[in-house]
């Protein structure tokens, strides 16, 4: 027991002296005698300069209290970058004792920081090492000896330092209590030369009942003004967060509850102004061991949007991985564009573009993006893709499949006929346009306009910097008011040149398959097709498309095509290549061939028919004709149309460029299975009878066409001819009949007058 109390005794005494240490300590030093010193030290040590206008207070019992008021900070000759009003804070003593930090509030007022980047790249903040070093290069020598002295002790230090990191339970940090810390308006200037901007950010942040492995209240508000260098064209952002902050030191990770995250942006440069937008977080974790990263619950709304996200990234430090999710819930894009100050696109459905919903599941690096899979509503239609995106270098392949797509909504509107003549009159004078009319007559060609034939049609550029491919498959597509039961497409895109093979579409009870390569790695962009049409109904087709219903029947296309540039009128010119087409049982719509022809036969006859006895169409079998195509126009020599009552054949040229034609078509009637109002004998049905086809696309296709009757009236001219020629044939060869009928009559006289003179004489 003895020894028990001489323990307690110089336990007692030694509390004692601290006390009276403390005392006098609070009593009779003055921490603001030490000001020059710490001055001095700062600037000889670390060529650190320090104002120090205010007072030092501190305290030791019972918290170990400091407070330091009016301070500024500056790195060598610089002009100070860190100045701020107070700081001061408040540590337990007794709760040391027990490896416990109990801190009250600590507190920085004011704070104000100047940070600048000059032209030559050089920031304020970083020290000039060099001046510093020759500084104190007299100083450094004379310490030597004393840091060799505590260099063995250093290395000792370091050795325990080191064995105690291994050792998490050793290296463990002590517990931990901050009623408050409280970081009051401070303001942080940044400006940067070598970009040309300026940014100044005050802060508020407050953060309470701090504890290891416990969640404590985040709140921070932050003003931020971003500019030029002149203070012109400011955009001023507010940002709020509140959120639930936890660290846990042992696993050296920290989580985040319930974050709530808004701003509000302001300025000239911005799309929209003001801008808003909002993120919630339900948690989001970092494990700094594991390099792990990951947020749940997360709600962005912005524009009339809300995107749900989840992202999971593992390896943050050193090869970032990611996993993550997104939803777009339904939302209007034209209503996002005007809030971007964006002029939605013309398109033919006002409706269109109305209603979008996104959702995306992507898993990716550093290197590689892979979106799989993306579903689109858009309007009602349904699109699923996948992605998978190769940064470096820069490579895709992109997957779409989807159906029920009407693209001609969002196509922009036609011009019709009326706008087209009414805007083409409006920009040209009365007497430009009146001796225009004199000069080109009925075979003016219609003009597409200057400014669309002038746009260009590929995008160049863009097609030199893709590499990549692209893979569709779409169901019940309507383009260009065509019906399309199935599209599909495989193209590869590289070097400048896009690959199609092939693009396989099914439509109007058939299919085409077009094989196609586009290469724009030279001046000129150069196209070459190879299209395959099989069972297609030509009429809905071109109907649909062209709102011309001049031909029907089942068709067959095969061939090759080429065309170069970047215009609509330079590819119609230079358009080249050999197309078979053949259409069975067809018609040509609107147009009577037989008609035209006995109308032909009728005038040269000088009689007239009943157009009421003539149907409106001309069916046929089979049509089949060899289309060559030399800088735009189509000559079609081998044309053969045959019925059960006509037989046509044709040459002559359509005119891509000036959308018209020249044809002649020659017509041999066969009696008239299909049409019997026109009578015609054995020696007509051998004429092949010439109608002439002249005009342009646009014209009425029941005028298109009309006999050529001088030829008619040569026809039936050669035709006389050729009948007084048999006539007078026919008369010689009877003369001659009669003639030796009567010479061999003579003859048989002469020998029976003969033979009676013969008998006489015997």
């Amino acid at each position: 027991m003895v020894w028990i109390k001489r323990l307690a005794i110089l336990i007692g005494v030694l509390l004692v002296l601290m006390v009276a240490l403390v005392a006098y300590v609070m009593i009779f030093v003055n921490p603001n005698d030490f000001k020059k010193e710490i001055q001095k030290v700062a600037l000889e040590k670390a060529d650190v300069r320090l104002r120090m206008d205010g007072d030092i207070h501190w305290s030791f019992f019972p918290h170990f209290g400091l407070s330091l008021s009016h301070i500024g900070v500056a790195l060598g000759k610089d002009p100070e970058i860190l100045q701020f009003d107070r700081a001061e804070f408040g540590l337990a003593v007794l709760p040391l004792l027990k490896r416990n930090i109990d801190v009250d509030t600590v507190e920085l007022v004011n704070l104000k920081a100047n940070l600048s980047v000059d032209k030559q790249g050089h920031a304020n903040w970083q020290r000039n090492v060099d001046g510093a070093k020759a500084k104190v290069q007299g100083k450094t020598q004379a310490s030597k000896t004393n840091n060799a002295q505590s260099s063995q002790a250093s290395s000792s230090n370091q050795a325990d330092y080191a064995t105690s990191a291994s050792d998490p339970f050793k290296r463990a940090l002590p517990n931990l209590h901050l009623d408050k810390l409280i970081i009051k308006n401070a303001d942080i200037t940044y400006t940067n030369a070598v970009n040309k901007q300026k940014v100044n950010a005050v802060m508020n942040v407050e953060l309470s009942d701090v504890q290891w492995n416990k969640a404590w209240p985040l709140a921070m508000n932050l003003m931020v003004k971003q500019s030029d260098l002149q203070g012109k064209h400011p955009i001023n952002a507010e940002v709020k967060l509140d959120a639930d902050l936890t660290f846990f030191p042992e696993r050296e990770a920290f989580s985040l509850n319930n974050v709530d995250l808004s701003t509000t942006a302001s300025g000239d440069k911005l799309p929209t102004s003001p801008f808003k937008a909002s993120l919630q977080a339900s948690q989001v974790d970092m494990d700094v061991p594991q390099e792990t990263l990951s947020a749940q619950g997360l709600v962005l709304k912005t524009l009339g949007m809300t995107a749900n996200a989840s992202v999971q990234a593992f390896q943050v430090l050193s090869d970032p991985e990611y996993n993550g999710k997104l939803a777009i819930a339904p939302f209007n894009p034209r209503e996002v564009m005007k809030k971007l100050k964006m002029t939605p696109p013309n398109m033919s459905d006002s409706k269109a573009l109305t209603e979008a919903q996104l959702a995306i599941t992507l898993h990716g690096d550093k290197d590689t993006l892979l979106v799989q899979p993306m579903s689109l509503l858009l309007d009602g239609s349904k699109i699923n893709a996948s992605a998978g995106i190769d940064f470096s270098p820069l490579r895709w392949d992109i997957n779409i499949a989807g159906g029920g797509l009407d693209l001609d909504r969002y196509l922009p509107p036609e011009t019709l006929p009326s706008e087209k003549t009414a805007s083409s009159s409006a920009s040209q004078t009365p007497a430009a346009g009146n001796k225009k009319e004199a000069n080109q007559g009925h075979n003016q060609t219609p003009q597409t306009g200057v400014a669309e034939s002038s746009k260009d049609l590929i995008p160049v550029d863009l097609i030199r910097s893709l590499e990549g491919h692209l893979g569709v498959s779409l169901k019940n597509v309507i383009f260009k008011k065509m019906q399309l039961d199935k599209v599909a497409l495989d193209a590869t895109v590289g070097n400048g040149v896009v690959r199609v093979s092939p693009a396989l579409i099914h439509l109007y009870q058939g299919q085409a398959e077009v094989k196609a390569t586009l290469d724009v790695s030279g001046n000129t962009p150069r196209m070459r097709l190879e299209p395959k049409v099989s069972g297609v109904q030509i009429q809905p087709l071109l109907h649909d498309y062209m709102k011309m219903d001049k031909l029907r029947g089942t068709t067959f296309v095969d061939g090759e095509l080429s065309a170069q540039g970047n215009h609509l009128a330079d590819m119609m010119s230079s358009l080249q290549g050999d197309l078979l087409v053949h259409i069975k049982k067809g018609a040509l719509v609107g147009m009577n061939i037989t008609r035209t022809v006995c109308k032909g036969i009728a005038a040269v006859r000088k009689e007239s028919i009943n157009d009421k006895d003539f149907g409106n169409d001309t069916p046929f079998e089979n049509m089949t004709f060899p289309a060559r195509i030399v800088n735009g126009q189509i000559s079609t020599p081998g044309l053969v149309l045959t019925s059960a009552g006509i037989r046509v054949t044709g040459d002559g040229i359509i005119s891509l460029p000036k959308q018209a034609l020249d044809y002649q078509a020659n017509v041999a009637l066969s009696g008239s299975s299909l049409d019997h109002a026109c009578r015609v004998n054995d020696k007509i049905t051998k004429l092949a009878f010439p109608i002439v086809c002249k005009g342009h696309f646009s014209d009425d296709p029941a005028g298109l066409c009309r006999p050529d009757l001088k030829k008619f009236g040569a026809l039936f001219a050669d035709l006389a001819k050729q009948e007084l020629k048999d006539k007078v044939a026919a008369e010689k060869e009877k003369l001659k009949e009669k003639l030796k009928a009567r010479r061999q009559e003579e003859e048989k006289k002469l020998r029976d007058k003969l033979k009676d003179k013969l008998k006489s004489l015997f």
